[in-house]
């Protein structure tokens, strides 16, 4: 047999081991699941406890008087974020934003008719995620900075509102995403939001100065879905 002979049927042996038959050749495989850019939406509830505390007797029912309103609402918005997976770990870094309906108003009967009123509008946050991979489940912790929108007016009867408005705290949770279509995954979401003792200092038009602080917690719980930008399969080479 001549030498081309025998390296052409070396070749082909060659050849016939490598891509027998139940062989991966041009089949596609998956990457890290959850690698990539994503975006998409979520809808939930929220529930606020806010302890106000009045220093200077603004609302005449003497100085340090403190009192609480509580309240709770729907929340809806969207998430953008990037997940990088390593083995059965993800990490990734997410911004969350939208609406809550977080409004309560508070009357003091005695000794005057003083009203306070607590208003959260619009919340967002920036966290990073750390979590873990099982199958096409993804559980993960969050934390990091919260914003929110939350209005407060005290005024006491004949006298000029003390209004503010925008807080920023702190916010904690987790939650759990499962894949289930190429791209596409939904989510349950707890997230805890501390947003304490944030001041408010004001003087009033007969020149005197009063303060008031509110140390305002949120629970929430939402549920969600998400697109991860990019193909989900890459083919061998």
């Amino acid at each position: 047999m001549t030498t081309a002979a025998l390296i052409a049927v070396g070749g082909a042996a060659n050849a016939a081991d490598i891509y027998a038959p139940g062989s991966t050749k041009d089949v596609p495989v998956a990457p890290p699941l959850w690698t990539g850019l994503y975006f998409g939406v979520h809808v939930g509830g929220a529930s606020a406890d806010t302890d106000n505390h009045d220093r200077n007797d603004y609302l005449l029912n003497g100085a340090g008087w403190d009192w609480n309103n509580n309240t709770s609402g729907v929340l809806a918005g969207g998430q953008l974020g990037y997940n990088y997976q390593f083995g059965a770990f993800v990490i990734g870094a997410e911004t969350d934003f939208g609406g809550v309906g977080l409004s309560n108003s508070w009357h003091h009967a005695s000794p005057d008719l003083s009203v306070t009123t607590n208003d959260g509008a619009f919340y967002a946050d920036i966290t990073g995620r750390l979590g873990y991979a099982l199958g096409l489940s993804l559980f993960y912790v969050k934390g990091g900075w919260a914003f929110l929108d939350s209005n407060a007016t005290f005024n006491s009867i004949g006298g000029t509102p003390v209004t503010s408005q925008g807080i920023s705290g702190w916010t904690i949770g987790g939650g759990i995403e499962y894949a289930f279509a190429p791209n596409w995954s939904v989510k349950a979401e707890y997230l805890y939001f501390d947003f304490s003792r944030n001041t408010i200092d004001w003087v009033a038009p007969n020149g005197i100065g009063y303060g008031f602080d509110r140390d305002i917690t949120v629970n929430s719980f939402k549920v969600g879905v998400n697109y991860r930008v990019g193909s989900l399969y890459t083919p061998l080479k």
